[in-house]
Order: C-alpha cells, then sequence, then structure tokens
C-alpha cells in the first residue's frame, strides 16, 4: 500500500494560493521591519519608544499643516527642517495636555520626556506649545532616510513575493 492510497502524504494536493495567498513571508518581512524600527530609535535617537511617538506627534502635527498650504517633496521638507525657527511662525502648537489625549500617556510623563526631548534639543517647548528643535534636522538627515530606505526595501520584498499584491487586495472575512 502506498502513502497516496491512505492519505498520509498527498503528493498530489498543492495549496491554492488563490484562495489561500501568501501571508507568512509578508508578515515576517514586516515584523522585521518592525523590530529593525525600534531598534533604531533606541540605538540612533537613543531615545525611548514613547518619546519617540511624542516627537512624530509634534512632527505630524507640523505635516499636516503644511500639507494644507500644499505639499512638498523630500528636498523641500528636508530644507523646511534646516530653517525650523520659520516652521511655526503664527501657527497653533501642540501642548502636553493633546499630546497625552493622542498618546493616551499620563500628562506628567508627557511632561518629562518633553523636557528632555528639548534639552537634546530634538523639541522646543515653551508657553506658546511644543515644536520641532534644532536638532530635529539631523533625525530627518538620518534617521528619517534611512527609514525610507528600509521602507523601499521592504515593499520590494513584498512584491517580489506577491505580498504586496494581497495587500493591496486584502479583504477582512
Amino acid at each position: 500500500m502506498s502513502l497516496n492510497n491512505k492519505n498520509i502524504i498527498d503528493l498530489k494536493v498543492v495549496q491554492n494560493t488563490e484562495k489561500f495567498p501568501n501571508f507568512s513571508t509578508g508578515l515576517y518581512h514586516w515584523m522585521m521591519f518592525l523590530i529593525n524600527f525600534y531598534n533604531r530609535v533606541k540605538k540612533d535617537l537613543k531615545i525611548d519608544f514613547d518619546s519617540f511617538m511624542i516627537l512624530q506627534l509634534v512632527v505630524s502635527d507640523y505635516l499636516y499643516k503644511t500639507n494644507k498650504e500644499g505639499t512638498k517633496n523630500y528636498k523641500e521638507l528636508e530644507e523646511s527642517f534646516k530653517n525650523y525657527p520659520d516652521l511655526f511662525k503664527d501657527k497653533r502648537k501642540v501642548n502636553i495636555a493633546s499630546i497625552a489625549e493622542v498618546l493616551n500617556l499620563p500628562r506628567e510623563t508627557v511632561r518629562r520626556k518633553v523636557l528632555h526631548l528639548q534639552k537634546v534639543k530634538l523639541l522646543n517647548y515653551d508657553k506658546s506649545g511644543i515644536n520641532v528643535g534644532p536638532e530635529y534636522k539631523i533625525v530627518f538627515n538620518q534617521f528619517v532616510s534611512g527609514t525610507v530606505s528600509n521602507m523601499s526595501t521592504l515593499i520590494k520584498k513584498w512584491d517580489a513575493d506577491g505580498s504586496l499584491k494581497n495587500l493591496l487586495e486584502f479583504k477582512k472575512n
């Protein structure tokens, strides 16, 4: 009696990739991207992830306001961070309470982390609010460009293994 007759191993059965598209390799590449990203935040920026999220929220506020006035390409955005004092002229800034609410963190924790980010010049904090500090241009030049490069690599891997197509066509059952 062969193995096929007992249905122990059916070598003729091939996974139907139309019905069950590849997911595990795409998820693996995503997990590796995230692990690398978290490690880079800690190693390169020398801040914890909550502090990084605070920084990202302040920068995203700036980007939101920038996009309302018209989008910028990479070079224009890079140039705007070099001229950081002009970034927030006549613009409402975020504050500790708004950051705490959005990130679901205690206000005192946010206050301490903002003070640390101000000390290392990634943020400016005064009575008018919180905005990007003079050292953020270094973050943009090094960390952001590295992240964009890593994302490009991730998307190329997803494209090569079919995960990108599956992701774009994903429908939750």
